[in-house]
């Protein structure tokens, strides 16, 4: 779904991957990445904001490297040619985990967040708008690409204010025992959507997903699907809500 002209999202996109972006960068532009990094393979992914299909011109090279314990180059290309790498010697993903990576485009940087939490900064060294298409590589797998352009939404709507992940404690005798997990509550005043998120823990018996939010003046149909792997047994819940057109 996607409400106010916003870009729809890339499903389990095959790597390596490219991709447009509408109407290219803008300032306030989200993207945000939803993925696994692969246990093996190699030792690098890449995510490219460019410019078209080729890779001559890259705004933002996003570059985290297993290596030397682990770090992450960032860099631009201009005309085929490299400027001076910036490297941060920190690694926020690991091997065989999943993770959220989103770029908050702004005037003067791009801002990287890296499962909701701001990893690191990077000063413009072209004009952002030139970028309109997305590039990955690398060790990773794709579940979604999701785009928030600035103002997606209506003025007169309510925005999604809490979603809550949250953990009962089993009872005895169960199949599949609950750990105990405080609930994880995600405050962010407003998602893209369709909107991903990995759930912490995973899912088991007695445990409760609650969205909370408002449905637009003009939608017609809302839901939400949840996947996961119980042992070797790949299941599905989902609802839908469907309200009447005149």
């Amino acid at each position: 779904m996607a409400f106010g002209g916003a870009q729809a999202s890339y499903i389990n996109p095959v790597v390596p991957f490219t991709g447009m972006i509408e109407g290219g960068l803008q300032d306030g532009h989200k993207i945000t990445i939803i993925g696994t990094v692969l246990p093996s393979g190699g030792n690098r992914f890449a995510v490219n904001l460019q410019t078209g299909y080729n890779d001559n011109d890259i705004a933002f090279h996003f570059n985290p490297r297993f290596e030397e314990g682990g770090y992450v180059v960032c860099n631009t290309k201009q005309r085929g040619s490299w400027g001076p790498e910036e490297r941060k010697m920190q690694m926020p993903f690991q091997r065989g985990s999943s993770f959220e990576l989103c770029f908050h485009v702004q005037s003067s940087e791009f801002k990287v967040i890296v499962n909701r939490n701001l990893f690191m900064q990077y000063t413009h060294r072209v004009p952002f708008h030139r970028a309109n298409a997305i590039c990955i590589t690398g060790i990773v797998r794709l579940s979604a690409v999701s785009f928030q352009p600035p103002g997606i939404w209506p003025a007169n709507s309510a925005p999604i204010t809490q979603t809550v992940v949250h953990t009962i404690h089993s009872t005895p005798g169960q199949m599949f025992p609950n750990p105990v997990i405080p609930p994880t509550v995600y405050p962010n005043p407003v998602y893209p959507l369709p909107f991903f998120t990995s759930i912490p823990g995973g899912l088991c018996p007695s445990r409760s997903i609650l969205v909370s939010g408002t449905i637009l003046p003009s939608a017609q149909r809302c839901g939400s699907c949840v996947k996961a792997t119980a042992s070797r047994w790949p299941w599905m819940v989902s609802t839908c809500l469907n309200t009447a057109t005149a």
